[in-house]
């Protein structure tokens, strides 16, 4: 198993951030045997799922703590992600075509595009976001 961690902290107007999900958290997705079309949209899910959290778990503001933990197995790719914002509203977003008139909800068609196996969790004040798919099987 590999396994990879970052942290940073929450920036509306830094998206540095962006840098390390690529270069830290994507090599193990290509380890895992995943083409370069499905990794850049794992890529662009993680980027999805914080920037919600930077947007609607820290409402936007800066300085509060975001960490990802990447881990390839036998049988999954996950990544969990972990923050101290607010609780995430349950249910959770289906990730099905929000209407064409909808102000938001286009984020979690990203997320659940990219991964397939979406479970969060509320445990001591920090949101738990796990993000899961299979990896090819050689």
């Amino acid at each position: 198993m590999q396994r990879v961690d970052i942290d940073f902290n929450s920036d509306p107007d830094d998206m540095a951030w962006h840098g390390l999900i690529e270069t830290r958290l994507m090599p193990l997705a290509q380890a895992a045997g995943l083409g370069d079309l499905e990794v850049f949209g794992l890529q662009l899910a993680l980027v999805e799922a914080v920037n919600n959290i930077i947007e609607h778990a820290y409402a936007l503001e800066p300085g509060l703590p975001i960490a990802i933990s990447g881990e390839c197995c036998a049988d999954a790719l996950r990544y969990q992600l972990r923050d101290q914002g607010r609780p995430m509203p349950l249910p959770l977003p289906s990730g099905e075509p929000a209407a064409t008139d909808a102000a938001g909800g286009r984020g979690w068609q990203i997320i659940r595009a990219g991964f397939p196996d979406v479970h969060y969790e509320r445990r001591e004040g920090l949101n738990l976001l796990t993000l899961s798919r299979p990896v090819p099987t050689a």
